[in-house]
């Protein structure tokens, strides 16, 4: 069997989809295991992936694939665009939403303030959780985007 021949809707779907179900899998770990706190675009990121894994759950009982396909490659595209905003923020091009700044709750009295004092605070948008060799989750998530939009296009060329 040849490389070509695995290029289907199908199975790009079904591979995205268990690709973003690993993603997902170590963004809860580094979360919960090794308390790294997200910031709101991270967790918005979460919903890009969350999407690509239900279109595959969706291609793997095989219910309508060429429109699961299609809005696969829709996903792909904001995901892309969250993560160059994502990126932008990070690197301070611009500057991000209230919530990326750790200032979007605003308490309405001393309970709620007190609450909110005690909560865990979230991830600051501007500022890498962690990074590996220079390179953070967010650049990840751009490569991740970018690189299955670009197999998402081959196997579209090749189903033509």
């Amino acid at each position: 069997m040849r490389l070509e021949d695995l290029l289907t809707q199908r199975n790009f779907l079904f591979f995205s989809g268990l690709m973003a179900l690993f993603s997902l899998a170590c963004a809860f770990t580094a979360q919960y295991f090794f308390d790294i706190a997200p910031c709101v675009l991270c967790l918005y990121e979460r919903y890009i992936y969350g999407g690509i894994l239900l279109c595959g759950i969706v291609a793997a009982i095989n219910f309508y694939p060429q429109l699961v396909y299609k809005l696969s490659g829709v996903i792909l595209v904001g995901g892309i665009a969250l993560a160059i905003y994502h990126m932008g923020v990070e690197r301070h091009w611009w500057q991000g939403t209230a919530a990326c700044h750790g200032i979007a709750a605003k308490a309405k009295s001393i309970e709620e303030l007190r609450t909110l004092l005690y909560a865990k605070p979230m991830g600051r948008c501007d500022q890498a959780s962690w990074s590996i060799l220079g390179i953070s989750a967010t650049y990840i998530n751009l490569l991740w985007f970018v690189g299955f939009l670009g197999l998402w296009e081959v196997v579209r060329r090749k189903n033509k």
